[in-house]
Parts: C-alpha cells; structure tokens; sequence
C-alpha cells in the first residue's frame, strides 16, 4: 500500500493538469488556456460542481488541486476553502489567485486529518473532484467530509468508474490511471462499492457516468482536438452511449442523514 508520502511526492512532481496551459506557467493565459480545456473536456464536471447555485454557500473541496475549479466557485460567489496533500498544487493555487485578483483560503492539508479537517468550521458543500480513488484510507476521507457539513449540506464528487472502457484498457496493459507514470494508488469504483461507501452517512440523491476521453493524446498535447479514428467513426448517439455507460467517470451527489 503506498504511504500518503508517496502520494504527496507524486503530485507534487507534477499537478494534475499543469501540462495543460500551453503559455508560460504562471501567466494569466496559462490559467486561462488550462480553464478552456477543461471544460471543453469535460462538461459533466461543471455540473457536477454545481458553479451556478453556490452564490452564498460555503464551499470545502478536497483536493483543490492546481485551482481550475476554486477559481469557478468564487467567481459564482461561493464561500470557499480548498486544501490539498501536495504543497507545490498549494503554491499554484496561491499564485493563480493572485494573478486572477481573487480570494480564497487554500491550505496543505491531508483530508485524512481528521482534527485539521474539522478546524475548518462547517460546509454548506464538500466537493472532492477525481481524489478519492487515489486516497488509500478513503472511508476516513468520507467520515471527515460528512462531519464538515451542516444538516442540509452535500457531498458532491468524482470517482473512477470500475465498468468503463478505461479500465479496462488498463487491465489489459494498453493504458495506465494517469498522464504521468508510476501513480502510487489508484482504485476503481462500481455504484454498488459507492453505496456500501456512503451508506452509514449520506443518502444518495445521484450517481452519473460520463467521459471516455476519446482524442489522440499526441494532438490533444498540442491543444488539438482530433476524435480517435474509432471514435470519429462513430455516430454523436453511439459516442453519447459509450460515455453514459463506458466514461471513466462516476459523479456523485449525497446528502447528508
């Protein structure tokens, strides 16, 4: 079992989607460029994320990663706090923020921490978006994150899906979890393992699937978007369907009991 080191230093190699900006790091573009794909990419996490009915809610998310999604809760007027175990996605945050003339409370923070965690006060929302399955004591993740929230609040996140294309590519040796190498901990989900999962705290109003991401890597790495001849071979239907019941993706919503 990798030790949560690992998985700090892991990330603090190289932060989920810091490849993506495509100017100079830092810049205002750069974070611009990062916001545009994703969510060309990835639509199903907007809503997800809720962005347009945050305005007044107190927002913890777990995981905040390098900001992309901080940044759209505060713009939509959310309260909110991010925290996140890699202190180099910390310092990222910190220096978006200020380039985009924005506030918000970032701290380096294992969600695991169950003391830290609860010295944040209480959460209209605690949103954790593609962290969970890389956490390895995830039931403990899941008991901070309903403590956190007040009596009408939700849990809204983002996991592997174990029935999805993806995995299984991976299972057969012809892709891997991530962009980088050598991920210390990853784990896929089925809907059954997230009801068992939430079922001592939280109802669950939700659970979707979406994304099989479908481009050439080698084009996408350019800023491209080229459909794999598979995929480009395929109706808007039939690529609809691949995602609703093969995407990478389950997004869950939960209130809490």
């Amino acid at each position: 079992m990798a030790t949560i080191t690992q998985i700090e230093q892991y990330w603090d190699q190289q932060p989920c989607n810091i490849k993506h900006g495509l100017a100079p790091e830092g810049t205002e573009e750069f974070w611009n460029n990062i916001n545009r794909r994703r969510w060309f990419v990835g639509p199903h996490l907007w809503q997800l994320a809720d962005f347009e009915n945050c305005k007044g809610r107190r927002v913890l998310e777990l995981g905040c990663g390098i900001g992309s999604d901080a940044e759209q809760f505060v713009r939509h007027g959310a309260e909110y706090v991010g925290i996140d175990l890699s202190s180099r996605s910390i310092e990222l945050c910190e220096q978006r923020f200020t380039v985009m003339g924005l506030d918000a409370e970032f701290y380096h923070m294992d969600a695991g921490d169950s003391q830290r965690v609860a010295g944040l006060g209480q959460f209209d929302m605690v949103y954790a978006c593609g962290v969970l399955h890389h956490y390895p004591n995830v039931e403990q993740v899941v008991s901070n994150a309903y403590a956190s929230l007040a009596s009408d609040g939700e849990f809204r996140f983002l996991v592997y899906a174990r029935n999805s294309w993806k995995w299984a590519m991976i299972q057969s040796g012809l892709d891997q979890f991530e962009a980088q190498d050598n991920c210390p901990y990853a784990r896929v989900y089925s809907q059954g393992e997230i009801q068992k999962l939430l079922d001592v705290h939280f109802d669950i109003k939700s659970i979707k699937q979406d994304y099989c991401f479908m481009y050439n890597v080698e084009q996408y790495k350019q800023g491209n978007y080229v459909l794999e001849p598979w995929f480009a071979a395929m109706s808007d239907a039939q690529r609809q369907a691949v995602n609703q019941q093969l995407g990478w993706h389950l997004s869950v919503i939960a209130a809490k009991q």
